[in-house]
């Protein structure tokens, strides 16, 4: 039997954030403290190389207002990983508003950046992975500043953002030119009973004072998400084409997931399995740089091929905002060239990662 028998005492201790709740005023109707941590262990080995270490992986805390009906304002600012800096600069802060059927929104301000391919789009408080794939890391921005807005029609939905090319520890200089996304997503089953095909598009225009994205001037992601029963699978194909002398790549990512049951120890839990395999390729030699995380710890160079396979699971004791999740991933980069060697070479290694996330 479940050692609770209902997930009240979960909802008690979440509903302490809320701060104002009044639905029937005028102005202000909701006001939330919000955040999000995630703290994990991890160990990796690579040839006789090994690195290990526990990090407080993120940690944002702010608040959330809701008011006249259509508008949202949320600011979290970032947390230093040991508490010192312990304010270290503005996670996201912006302004939303969405039409009351929720078929349109519009946000401004600086903002978390999801909205290109499979992993990237996806909040990291709900991905099935404890991190995303390599080419995802080494493509995709983190936080921008700019404008972003989707909408729904009768079988499609659309995005569309413009951005600032630079980015501050709170807003941005807007030195560092501007760069832009479109997408298009629609009912589309492939492999499974329903699902839903997307097409990203991601511009930046190489200014020399870009930091707030990669060195990559076009950025297409062709994915899809489907499920069936307790089955779901999620499929990318990526390429960007490089600033300069960057090496244009190409990365295609196969992630199947499955729901194994729930109230297994406590009414409302769930365990879910992930899989993960990840193949990328640059087309110029050292196009693609081991994981910052976990990799370069034992690793040194760059190459031009890479795969890896992820194995894991998560236990959500509270749907997301409270769940273990645990990890393993084998890694394998071809084409190397390390320590100013001319001879090609090939590396591999392994990961393993377990750790608490929670968000209110």
């Amino acid at each position: 039997q479940p050692l609770m028998a209902d997930g009240e005492s979960f909802d008690r201790v979440w509903s302490a954030a809320n701060l104002y709740d009044n639905p029937d005023a005028d102005g202000l109707k909701e006001l939330s403290l919000i955040g999000r941590y995630h703290g994990q262990a991890w160990y990796s080995e690579s040839e006789g190389e090994s690195d290990q270490d526990w990090e407080n992986r993120r940690i944002f805390f702010g608040v959330e207002a809701k008011f006249a009906d259509q508008f949202t304002f949320e600011s979290q600012i970032a947390i230093g990983e040991e508490l010192d800096p312990f304010y270290d600069g503005l996670y996201v802060t912006f302004l939303e508003w969405e039409r009351p059927d929720g078929a349109l929104s519009i946000s401004g301000g600086r903002l978390d950046y999801l909205y290109t391919g499979l992993e990237r789009s996806l909040s990291s408080k709900r991905i099935r992975t404890m991190e995303r794939a390599l080419l995802v890391n080494q493509l995709m921005p983190g936080e921008v500043v700019g404008l972003h807005g989707t909408g729904e029609g009768e079988r499609l939905i659309w995005q569309a953002g413009l951005f600032s090319g630079s980015i501050e520890d709170e807003f941005t200089s807007f030195d560092g030119g501007v760069a832009g996304i479109v997408g298009l997503a629609a009912p589309l089953s492939l492999f499974s009973d329903s699902g839903t095909v997307f097409l990203d598009y991601l511009y930046n225009d190489g200014d020399e004072e870009n930091n707030a994205f990669e060195p990559y001037e076009d950025i297409v992601s062709l994915w899809h998400q489907g499920e069936s029963g307790h089955w779901a699978l999620g499929l990318d194909l990526t390429w960007a084409d490089g600033v300069g002398e960057v090496s244009d790549v190409l990365g295609f990512t196969i992630l199947p997931s499955r729901f194994i049951g729930s109230d297994l120890l406590m009414a409302g839990d769930s365990l879910e399995v992930a899989m993960r395999y990840h193949y990328a390729t640059s087309d110029e030699p050292g196009g693609l740089s081991f994981a910052r995380r976990y990799e370069q710890p034992v690793t040194l160079g760059a190459g031009d091929r890479y795969q890896s396979i992820y194995l894991g699971t998560s236990y959500l004791i509270y749907q997301h905002k409270l769940k273990l999740m645990a990890g393993a991933e084998y890694f394998r980069m071809d084409g190397l060239r390390q320590d100013g060697a001319s001879a090609e070479s090939s590396r591999n290694g392994w990961s393993v990662i377990a750790g608490l996330r929670l968000y209110f």
